[in-house]
Order: C-alpha cells, then structure tokens, then sequence
C-alpha cells in the first residue's frame, strides 16, 4: 500500500469519526475521489477491522463511539514529537507488543487536524532510526503478557528457563520486580526461590512460563539502580575496581562523545589523545568493551584488567596463526 493511501485511509477515518454528516456525497467532496474509490477505502476498512456502520436513517456512515479515543488537542510541536514516537521508534525489533502499539498510534493519528498531519509526514519523510542489532522481540512477545499480569497482579511464576550460568534448562520460582530492556535486549530481574536471591534473567532463553496463583509483597526497597551498582553494564561482581585507560587520538573523539558510565571522567591531553577513567564493580563486561578498541587503547590501570586484555590477546593471535 503507498503512503498516498495510508494517507487517505486516516483521512477517511478521521472524518468518519467527526461526527459531520458523512454520505457518500460529501465524504466524496472532502475527499477528493470517485464513488469508486471511496467505496474501495471503505473496503479496506472493513478489511482491517475498523467497526464503521451505514446509518441508514442518516444515509450517512459512522464509526462506532467505543473503538476510538475522544478528540484530542496537539499543537504542532506535540504532534511532531508524538509521530516520530509511532511512526519511527516504534519497532518489531525491540517492541513485543508491537501490533497494539500501532493500533494504538494509527488511532491516536486519526484525531490530528490534516494540515498538522500532512506537515509532519512531510517532516518525518525526511527521518530515519536505526536500531542496533538486538535479540528479537517477537520471541518473547507471548512471554511478555504473563510477566506483564505478573507485575501487575504481584504473582508468582514458575519458569523454565535455559541457564547459562547453570550449563542447561532449569525450573525456578520467581517473584517478578522488574521487566527492562537493555544491553540489546529484554530481561527480567526477580527474586528467584529457588536459588535465595534475585537475579537477572534474559527474555528470550525463557522456554515457558506459567502464573502458580501464588501471590507475593515486593519489597518496597528494591532500587534497580541499587540492583545493578557500579556495574559496567547490568552484571555486578562484587569488587570496585579504578580503571584508566589512554585512548589513541583516532578514536578519542567518539570514545568522548558518549555517556558509558555513571562514573567516568575524561582528559583529552595535548597530543589528541584521551584519558578515561571509571569505578566499576567487576571486569568481566568492560574487558570486551575495551579488547573492542583494539591497538587504540592501553590499559594503564589496574594491573587485573591489564593482564585479561594481555591474556585475551595473545590467545586472539594464537588463533590468527596459519
């Protein structure tokens, strides 16, 4: 389908829901097509879902009151910032409820003005997002929804779940607290009964999941951010460890640019060359993040991180040998 008739088909929606007299006669005016035409899109309606009717006493069509939001007010500003939200960040990639997502937006776009929705498409045609790679959302899509009622109704849940940590698939019992998408994908953090204490679970090594009708009292403390510590990422190990590192001028700039940790400080020295320092809790996550710099980068401290890089490296040429 070409924007032209998306474009048409939330035109013909948004009349529909005006609540103006809709025959076919005007609707073909306001419009701008043939009875053909109209009679097509109206087609597509149906097709979709869209519940309109035929009020035969007003020989005018209608949508039904209870499938669309009541009128709302944007201002340019609000709508440009609404639709670059559902037009482009919104994705299957990383979103498991994508398919509402969209019904969602497609209905909250029918209430928009059209001069207001023909700018920003204008505006949007011109944009584009491109999501790193992660683990796809469409596998934990279904999982999602029991999580979901489990947050919501505080119950208990029992996993099957293939462990990586416990070399294979394992049963828990878990007391949900949070559901958090980072580093490329969708975890769970809960308090695990079975093994005494809360840990982190990707989403999609979940093989089934399944409500017990148990309920539970979270605690009120629980901090994710007290959860995850000076960790580099999301994996904390128990030890504080001061790192520095001397990046080459090559690769400063966009070493520099970005926020990696909570904790860090940079230095751009004369020569184009960078400091960075950071407190983390834990080596194994910052050790590929650092290898990934390849000869950019020297571990200057601490002499832990020096010696895994060194480790790391000698093994890498090892396996480069012919």
């Amino acid at each position: 389908m070409n924007v032209s008739r998306i474009y048409r088909l939330l035109k013909l929606i948004t009349l529909l829901q005006s609540r103006r007299h809709a025959d076919v006669q005007s609707l073909c005016a306001e419009m701008g097509v043939s009875r053909r035409t109209l009679f097509r899109d109206l087609k597509m309606l149906e097709l979709a879902g869209v519940p309109y009717r035929f009020e035969h006493n007003k020989q005018a069509y209608a949508i039904s009151d209870s499938f669309f939001l009541p009128p709302l007010h944007f201002n340019l500003q609000e709508a440009m910032a609404l639709l670059l939200v559902t037009r482009k960040i919104i994705s299957r990639q990383v979103h498991p409820a994508y398919q509402p997502a969209v019904d969602a937006a497609l209905k909250i776009e029918s209430q928009l003005p059209d001069a207001i929705l023909k700018h920003c498409g204008e505006w949007l045609d011109g944009v584009s997002i491109r999501w790193p790679r992660t683990s796809s959302a469409d596998v934990v899509s279904g999982l999602f929804q029991t999580v979901q009622r489990a947050l919501t109704e505080r119950a208990r849940i029992r996993a099957k779940y293939d462990s990586v940590y416990d070399g294979g698939e394992i049963t828990v019992l878990l007391d949900p607290l949070r559901l958090i998408f980072m580093s490329r994908g969708w975890y769970l953090i809960a308090r695990s009964l079975t093994h005494d204490q809360t840990r982190t679970f990707k989403m999609d090594r979940m093989i089934e999941i399944v409500l017990t009708g148990e309920h539970f009292e979270p605690d009120p403390d629980f901090s994710e951010d007290e959860y995850f510590g000076a960790a580099w990422c999301m994996i904390p190990e128990g030890k504080l460890y001061s790192i520095k590192l001397r990046f080459s001028a090559e690769v400063a700039a966009s070493v520099e640019e970005v926020r990696w940790h909570e904790s860090q400080s940079t230095i751009r020295l004369d020569d184009g060359r960078l400091i960075f320092e950071v407190e983390v809790d834990g080596l194994r996550e910052i050790t590929p993040w650092v290898l990934g710099y390849g000869d950019q980068v020297e571990v200057l401290t601490p002499p832990e991180l020096r010696e895994k890089i060194r480790e790391k490296a000698v093994r890498m040429v090892a396996l480069a040998e012919p």
